[in-house]
């Protein structure tokens, strides 16, 4: 295990993994759990930022890396969610209308 803290008896990438796919699971649970489409989006990206750090941070070692680092990886995040909030919240039926090979229907996932 080398010089890796250990928490109750693993390492951080176990007990990250573990996060990861909690959250996977409430990532899919709230897209076919009828909600409110914001309750959703909401939902979704908090699940997405925790997700993100934890990736960045353990698996990909940037926790304790300069801040330069953590500002030039920002940046891009800006236009991702100038493209959210320019396609996916701003349009009337931008997300509920998209075709139906896009949308999760079982029925047409069957027929393939």
């Amino acid at each position: 295990m080398g010089d890796h803290k250990l928490i109750m008896g693993k390492d951080i990438y176990f007990w990250n993994f573990v996060v990861l796919m909690i959250f996977t699971i409430f990532e899919v649970g709230a897209v076919y759990i009828e909600l409110d489409l914001m309750i959703v989006w909401s939902i979704l990206i908090g699940v997405g930022i925790v997700k993100g750090y934890g990736i960045a941070a353990y698996f990909m070692h940037l926790r304790g890396d300069p801040i330069i680092y953590l500002r030039t990886a920002l940046f891009p995040v800006l236009f991702v969610l100038l493209m959210l909030w320019g396609i996916g919240l701003s349009n009337p039926g931008a997300v509920t209308g998209l075709p139906e090979w896009c949308t999760p229907n079982w029925d047409y996932a069957g027929k393939r």
